[in-house]
């Protein structure tokens, strides 16, 4: 799996490069540019299209629930105890101590 994320990350490399370098020259009506063009989009495609392949539907789900889980642990711990607009002063330790919990598993989910 390693390989093939390397493999992805050098194609979409060289295509966005070959793509940007393209695009920048003058004179767009050559062949050879056109062909450069064209193996670019061929290999800024391809790249994707692997990184596409090897991800699964739970793995985006499980990285994106605790990318949620951290934000809204992080919140708790800095946001929510320090306002007294919205809750009583005496939720501050309760609302940190879920805060910790909400982000330890969100960060779990992140890293495993």
């Amino acid at each position: 799996m390693v390989f093939e994320i390397i493999l992805a990350g050098i194609l979409i490399a060289f295509g966005a490069l070959s793509l940007y370098i393209s695009i920048g020259e003058k004179g767009g009506g050559d062949a050879k540019l056109l062909i450069i063009m064209i193996i670019g989009f061929v290999a800024l495609f391809g790249g994707i299209w692997i990184i596409v392949q090897e991800l699964t539907l739970m793995l985006i789900l499980k990285r994106l629930g605790g990318l949620i889980l951290a934000a809204i642990g992080l919140f708790m711990i800095i946001g929510f105890p320090g306002s007294t607009k919205y809750s009583p002063s005496g939720y501050n330790r309760t609302a940190a101590f879920f805060g910790i919990i909400l982000l330890v598993i969100g960060l779990y989910l992140l890293l495993v």
